[in-house]
């Protein structure tokens, strides 16, 4: 694991850099790639402020925080970055137990829709403009629709973005 440190408006003393490097290269433990951390110590005033970041196994993680001495603000920081690669891993751990649809399918040899779970719907029976799409979506308070495209003859989704807008979904001509 590559470790660097760089010191802005203040000097790094050689205890404290093998006490960054100890602490730094414990994180090893929770994931079997990491590449390289970078910690940056800077004084603004009477404030000491550590910055980690760790860029391990697909996922970057970091950390700034202040406090009144260099150590201090370093262990806050590094717990930090600890608490968050724990709860990544967790996650991690949690979605690898779960199987994918087909895969249930394919297990299951032929078992009814029901019993998997899956519930069918039917198509709305009349081409509709996406405006009329629109209403729909609105009225049945559902996070998508899909809609025959009076227009086009083809099969679209209008559905509820997460940052509050709408998208439709259409098919390449």
């Amino acid at each position: 694991m590559r470790i660097t440190v760089t010191c802005r408006n203040c000097e790094l003393e050689p205890a404290l850099r093998t006490y960054i490097d100890d602490k730094v290269s414990r994180l090893a433990h929770y994931f079997d790639r990491v590449d390289e951390a970078h910690v940056v110590l800077q004084t603004e005033g009477h404030r000491c402020i550590a910055d980690v970041t760790v860029h391990a196994s697909r996922a970057v993680i970091s950390s700034e925080q202040p406090a009144d001495d260099m150590r201090s603000a370093f262990d806050r920081s590094i717990e930090k970055v600890e608490r968050q690669i724990r709860k990544y891993k967790e996650r991690v751990r949690h979605h690898k137990g779960v199987d994918a649809t087909a895969d249930v399918a394919m297990v299951s040899g032929g078992v009814s829709m029901d019993e998997l779970g899956i519930v069918p719907e039917r198509l709305a029976s009349e081409a509709m403009t996406p405006a009329e799409a629109f209403s729909e979506l609105e009225e049945l308070q559902v996070a998508f629709f899909v809609f025959m495209n009076s227009e086009t003859d083809k099969v679209n989704v209008i559905y509820r973005r997460g940052d509050g807008d709408y998208g439709l979904v259409e098919p390449a001509k």
